[in-house]
């Protein structure tokens, strides 16, 4: 049996936790009033990407072997990782509430299909 016939019925499943969890996104926005970085983010991302870059440049002048290529690409691989530490950081009560509230709407997405699969009946 092809895999998209098989897909097929649970398409609408599928797509209602989507959803689901896209509704839990933009409620968070709307809950934190549109603000995904606190403090903003271009105010608080130079200084560590100016570490993690003097460190990754440091890294790889440490390394065997010397060439301005490499401190380039170590200190560029720092800053990198400076830029995401921070971004993860600032973003975390954001982070936070999304996914609270997407997890509880698909779940609730979830047991709603449950029960409709699975009829309880009482008599």
């Amino acid at each position: 049996m092809d895999a998209s016939l098989r897909l097929r019925p649970n398409l609408p499943y599928v797509r209602a936790l989507v959803e689901a969890g896209v509704e839990g996104i933009s409620g968070a926005m709307n809950e934190l009033n549109g603000r995904i970085f606190t403090p903003t983010l271009q105010s608080s991302v130079w200084k560590p990407m100016a570490i993690c870059g003097a460190i990754g440049a440091l890294g790889s002048q440490m390394s065997g072997k010397r060439n301005k290529s490499r401190t380039m690409v170590g200190g560029a691989i720092g800053a990198l990782v400076g830029f995401g530490a921070t971004a993860a950081w600032t973003s975390r009560r954001f982070t936070d509430c999304a996914a609270r509230k997407a997890s509880r709407l698909v779940a609730d997405t979830r047991d709603r299909h449950w029960l409709e699969t699975h009829p309880i009946d009482y008599a």
